[in-house]
């Protein structure tokens, strides 16, 4: 088996990584306000959507969908604010307002289609779900940074944590405190993954510290309910790595008893950059919802 390359930041967006979708058409969808959301293309087969998380633009998903797009017709978008994507009206509009923007995209295209989400992405694809249920054929997500899990599970104890960490993290990001977003990926990813990190990479993660915060804030706002889990009856899977943060398995297994459709899937060896260093388990995962 050849070696997996450490995480480099691919999970979100590489600036110095050439995009390997040479064939991919990038294109505009105008939302019913007038606003753009932008998305590459390509690929033959039924629809498949993938959801970055944040900071990161869809091609985040650069590994992943050469995998895929023999049996799906993919298109990979930027979420608002992110990449070409206008953003959201009003700040503060939430993991519900991004939801909104990409199911109107789902709408569009006239039949079901397939969902994944890594990170935040995840969260929004939730939304996406709970939403328009009927419009999904099978979900995927990839370690969602979904506490409202937590909170319906009862795990106070993991949520409290994560809210401890993730409020002082915002506060500190959100007053442009250069460090901030380092402590961020540490904390996903293990101590001193930051400075692993190529320069362009953190630089780029500096830059959307703030707007990662935004992103963060929502997720602990969310208010979805269990009944929304508990009544999506596709296929649906829950991925968490092997070597990833508690919280992200926490989150992985809690989702597994709110929704009695979930598959929870361990990658051996992944942590929460799993559509970087482990694209192939991660597209295996999706194609299997096809299987139903």
């Amino acid at each position: 088996m050849a070696a997996r390359r450490s995480w480099s930041c691919l999970a979100f967006i590489d600036p110095c990584r050439p995009v390997v979708r040479s064939e991919a058409a990038m294109a505009t969808f105008v939302l019913s306000d007038g606003r753009n959301l932008c998305f590459s293309e390509t690929g033959d087969g039924p629809p498949l959507l993938l959801i970055h998380g944040s900071p990161g633009e869809g091609r985040a998903w650069n590994r992943v969908v050469p995998l895929l797009d023999r049996q799906f017709r993919v298109l990979t978008p930027d979420l608002p604010g992110y990449g070409g994507s206008a953003p959201l009206p009003e700040a503060g509009g939430g993991t519900a307002a991004m939801a909104a923007d990409v199911g109107e995209l789902v709408a569009s295209l006239g039949e079901p289609v397939f969902l994944a989400g890594h990170s935040y992405g995840g969260n929004v694809a939730l939304h996406v779900m709970a939403a328009s249920p009927d419009r999904i054929r099978g979900l995927a997500l990839f370690e969602p940074v979904f506490f409202r899990a937590l909170e319906l599970n009862g795990d106070q104890a993991a949520l409290n944590e994560a809210g401890r960490f993730f409020a002082s993290y915002a506060t500190r990001a959100a007053a442009e405190e250069k460090d901030a977003i380092a402590d961020m990926i540490d904390y996903w990813f293990g101590a001193s993954a930051f400075n692993r990190l190529p320069p362009p990479v953190q630089g780029f993660l500096r830059a959307s510290a703030a707007k990662n915060a935004g992103d963060v804030i929502a997720s602990f706002a969310e208010t979805l309910s269990g009944a929304s889990l508990a009544r999506f009856d596709r296929p649906l899977a829950v991925a968490h790595g092997t070597a990833s943060a508690p919280v992200a398995v926490a989150i992985a297994q809690a989702l597994g008893l709110l929704a009695p459709a979930a598959r929870v899937v361990a990658i051996a060896g992944a942590s929460h950059g799993m559509t970087d260093t482990h694209s192939r388990e991660v597209a295996e995962i999706i194609l299997d919802l096809r299987q139903g």
